[in-house]
């Protein structure tokens, strides 16, 4: 079983327009990088959406007594924004973001960390739009037009999704890192090796000894930004990104997927979900956590 599903912009249109028991809610949660200078929930409010969306903001369901962004959150926070959302257990969830496939892996993989039922990554926005599907352009104030909820989950499977800073500080030092896990890191290249900067000025950039850059955008089809539509594509693409890349890949070890606040790593653990590669976990702190906390002995430069 998937983590969360992808799902094509026809096959939510008929979802949305078949299921009369359970109602089928888009989730937009467009976030983009802050040198970017742009506003995701701004834009929510204001430039054009799917209709009856809600924004579901990543930048403030996470762990807010955390220093480092995008931490996953505790259950009572998380339970507390989905009420406040208006959302029920039993809605199905569809989550997209304005850029295609960037933030919305990130917000789908933290409904399906708290036990939502049924949540499916559209696949994705900007094929919706060009296919000519429905969306709105009325100015909102509000990031949901549905009344509050009492949205209860028990389940917290972050244990098992997630790796912390001290189990990878301890599996870098022992050296152990690369020889009990694949290890990719979403960011480009040149943030990897050290060549190009950070989008946070503050940062250095490099890699974690033992890790691979595998760029998100080597999983994604170059004109849409949508995953590859068949499991059997995205294995191909995947693999093609490992010979370009030359990076090893050991299908009996499980894998862990970083970058560099915790959003687009998600990106790869979608797209490594889609091509059937299951036991992947997020190190959710990523490179700023490392850079913050790390000795900067422990910052390497150029290619292991």
């Amino acid at each position: 079983m998937s983590f969360f599903k992808l799902i094509t912009p026809k096959a939510f249109v008929e979802l949305a327009q078949k299921e009369t028991s359970r109602r089928v809610i888009p989730v937009d949660s467009t976030w983009y990088l802050p040198n970017l200078n742009r506003n995701g929930k701004q834009e929510f409010l204001t430039l054009d959406r799917i209709p009856n969306s809600v924004f579901f903001d990543i930048d403030a369901v996470k762990d807010v007594n955390s220093p480092y962004p995008h931490m996953v959150p505790d259950l009572a926070t998380f339970n507390q924004s989905m009420s406040e959302l208006g959302l029920q257990r039993n809605d199905v969830l569809v989550v997209y973001d304005r850029i295609g496939n960037f933030s919305a892996p990130r917000c789908a993989w933290t409904l399906a960390v708290f036990g939502h039922p049924s949540v499916y990554l559209l696949n994705n926005y900007n094929l919706y739009k060009k296919l000519g599907y429905p969306v709105e352009n009325d100015k909102r104030t509000k990031w949901s037009e549905l009344g509050p909820t009492e949205y209860k989950s028990d389940i917290d499977l972050s244990a098992q999704k997630v790796i912390g800073y001290d189990e990878m500080l301890q599996l870098v030092t022992s050296g152990e890192l690369s020889k009990r896990f694949n290890v990719f890191d979403a960011r480009t290249v040149g943030r990897f090796d050290g060549s190009a900067p950070e989008p946070r000025p503050e940062m250095s950039s490099g890699h974690i000894k033992g890790t691979q850059p595998l760029p998100f955008g080597e999983l994604l089809e170059q004109d849409s930004g949508a995953f590859p539509e068949s499991p059997e594509l995205m294995k191909k693409r995947f693999d093609e990104a490992l010979a370009k890349l030359k990076d090893n890949y050991n299908p009996s070890l499980p894998t862990i997927a970083m970058c560099g606040t915790g959003v687009t790593a998600c990106i790869v653990m979608a797209g490594l979900e889609h091509a059937g590669i299951r036991d992947v976990k997020l190190y959710d702190g990523s490179w700023t956590e490392w850079v913050m906390r790390s000795d900067p002995k422990l910052i390497t430069k150029g290619r292991d």
